[in-house]
Formats: structure tokens, C-alpha cells, sequence
């Protein structure tokens, strides 16, 4: 991706709907892998991680959004007996409340072990 300086005029092409919705939802292109490299590299890993800890209840505010979207979703849907988009709903809201799970542990486990190595 091309710098602001780089381009004639200082403007950026307009970047496509899905990546906007992508980086705009998904949390964990944003932390760096703990597991990889040497002692030093993984703890200045960790270190970068507990930083970026504080932009997860952003996250899982916006993952909650989504759960209670779909199942209010699948109850309006059941309400015009319309059962297997419904169904569909439901999977996709437990799915997403999986997320919302996920994002719970990892700040806390953040929050919680200041120095994992």
C-alpha cells in the first residue's frame, strides 16, 4: 500500500467496502504472535499485545452488536414462521458470540499476567 507522501496530491485511493468491514471487525490482525521467535522477540511480542489490550472491549462491543443482531433476527424471522433462515440466524448469532467469548479471555488473560516470560 502506497504512502499518503508517495502519491500526486496527497490522496489515497478509496479502499474496498469488505476490507473496511474486515479491519473494522476483526480484532486480531492488530496482535502479534507470541509463539514465533526468540526470547526477546516473543517477550517484546507479549509486551506489544498488552498494549493493544485496550482496543478489545472496542471489539467486543461490536461482536455483542452483531450476536444480539442475529438473534433478534432469528426471532423476527420465526415470527413469520420462516424456521430454517431462522435457524441459520441462530447459528451465525452463536458463532459470533464465540468471538465475543474469545475476545473476553484474551483481555483478560492480557489484563490479568502483566509479564508472561
Amino acid at each position: 500500500m502506497e504512502r499518503r507522501d508517495d502519491i500526486p496530491g496527497g490522496e489515497r485511493p478509496l479502499e474496498p467496502l469488505w476490507l473496511l468491514a474486515y479491519r473494522f471487525f476483526w480484532p486480531f490482525q492488530y496482535f502479534r504472535d507470541v509463539t514465533r521467535g526468540s526470547l526477546l522477540e516473543r517477550q517484546q511480542n507479549y509486551r506489544y499485545n498488552r498494549a493493544m489490550r485496550v482496543y478489545l472491549p472496542g471489539f467486543m462491543l461490536k461482536w455483542v452488536f452483531l450476536t444480539a443482531l442475529c438473534f433478534l433476527t432469528g426471532a423476527a424471522l420465526l415470527q413469520f414462521e420462516a424456521a430454517v433462515p431462522a435457524a441459520g440466524c441462530y447459528i451465525l448469532g452463536s458463532w459470533t458470540f464465540i468471538v465475543v467469548i474469545l475476545l473476553g479471555v484474551d483481555w483478560l488473560w492480557l489484563e490479568r499476567f502483566p509479564e508472561l516470560y
